[in-house]
């Protein structure tokens, strides 16, 4: 029995990606990239191997994790971005909010500029039973923090998912429990969330530009409604149906512009709340949650995006009945000068056929008289010599007879023409 061709590749995908482990103390750095930028983090991450004599990745590869001592360096590609993450244990003070990334990261990143678009800095430690505002004090500076049992209760998890003066968003992770292999999925839930929820949001400033145009679009569209019902002939609406035209067009590039940018802001939400979901949260008497912390802007930013969308193809559909519509009228007038058309023709017909049949009497007449010249030239000698006969006498009697031959003559050959035959 023979495998599918894809199987292996199949296969493979499930277990594609996978969670580094990780023990207290540790640090943990990652960073998203955009198209283009992310082709460019894997050119430098290809250097970086090189010049460190490690494997570097395959031109088809999607991910490669390279060993540098005690650390762990992860590259990614995704379907339009890339990420860079580094574990590895923290000797120094892990509580120091201001401890500067370690010297490799800057020197895959430092040639690829201003491009990042997410940055978390994680930092796993072992839970020091302290009550969490000793904690958020040292670390965040501020008490605006999202706090939660996370991992089913095994690790406490701070964070004010807000950009720090380094770049980078800051998270403590708490262990009380965790395992190794939980830890590390853990991690790549908190990262995945952060870079995630900035993906989403890609499509907020997007959304909040398009309404000022789609506001203009649909008063146009209301106003074209209201010309249409006062509006009348031809000419009128022509005009009409290319400023509808025009509207379409214009509705139609919004919507190109901003298809895939929606589509995929929708898809990337549906990744973080199903990541929040799977950090198994617990509350933690006095602080907010990190899902409602998240979902408070997040939320409404998504529903903006949505009803922007939606807005946009209602916008459509209308124009495509307003098209409808107008083309219905325009229709419904041409039907109408085709009916006044016909029935000019038909008047046309008419008098062709009272000619017609004028010209059929008068044609009677002359093939008669024709008709009765021809015999009146055989009828001489025969009613002269033969009978002793007036020929105007005969002719008088053959004029009745020949009329009528020919005029049912002429009437029979008009009814097979009308019958086509």
């Amino acid at each position: 029995m023979r495998d599918h061709p894809l199987r292996p590749r199949l296969d493979e995908e499930l277990h594609s990606r996978p969670s580094l482990p990780v023990r207290p103390p540790a640090r943990i750095l990652h960073l998203a990239l955009l198209d283009p930028a992310s082709e460019r983090l894997r050119a430098a991450f290809s250097d970086f191997c090189s010049r460190h004599a490690l494997p570097p990745p395959g031109e088809t590869a999607r991910q490669a994790v390279v060993e540098l001592g005690t650390q762990r360096l992860k590259w990614e590609r995704h379907g339009e971005f890339g990420t860079l993450t580094l574990v590895g244990p923290w000797p120094e003070d892990l509580l120091d909010p201001l401890a500067p990334p370690p010297a490799l990261l800057l020197e895959i990143t430092r040639g690829l500029g201003p491009i990042r678009l997410a940055a978390a800095d994680i930092r796993l430690a072992a839970d020091p039973g302290d009550p969490p505002a000793a904690l958020i004090d040292r670390f965040f500076g501020h008490d605006d923090v999202a706090a939660a049992l996370v991992a089913g209760g095994t690790a406490r998890l701070l964070t004010d998912f807000r950009t720090g003066p380094e770049g980078f968003t800051r998270y403590l992770l708490l262990d009380r429990e965790l395992t190794a292999a939980r830890a590390g999925r853990t991690v790549r839930r908190l990262c995945e969330i952060d870079t995630y929820r900035m993906l989403a949001m890609l499509a907020y400033p997007l959304a909040q530009e398009q309404a000022p145009a789609i506001g203009r679009l649909e008063q146009q569209l209301h106003e074209v409604l209201d010309d249409m019902a006062a509006a009348s002939g031809p000419v009128a609406e022509r005009a009409l149906l290319e400023r509808i035209t025009g509207l379409a067009r214009e509705v139609e590039r919004l919507i190109d512009g901003q298809a895939f940018r929606f589509a995929a802001a929708r898809a990337y939400h549906r990744i973080v709340q199903q990541r929040l979901v799977e950090l198994q949260e617990g509350s933690i008497s006095g602080f907010q949650r990190p899902t409602p912390f998240l979902e408070r802007r997040l939320g409404p930013a998504m529903a903006t995006c949505l009803a922007t969308e939606r807005r946009l193809e209602t916008l459509a559909q209308r124009l495509a009945r307003a098209t409808d519509l107008l083309r219905t009228r325009v229709d419904v007038a041409l039907e109408a000068q085709n009916q006044e058309v016909l029935a000019g023709m038909a008047e046309r017909a008419k008098a062709q056929l009272r000619l017609q049949e004028t010209v059929e009497g008068l044609s009677v007449v002359a093939i008669s008289y024709y008709a009765l010249s021809v015999l009146a030239k055989v009828v001489e000698p025969v009613a002269s010599h033969l009978f002793a006969i007036d020929e105007s006498v005969v002719i008088a009697v053959l004029a009745p007879i020949v009329v009528a031959v020919v005029w049912l003559g002429l009437r029979r050959i008009r009814g097979r023409i009308a019958r086509g035959e």
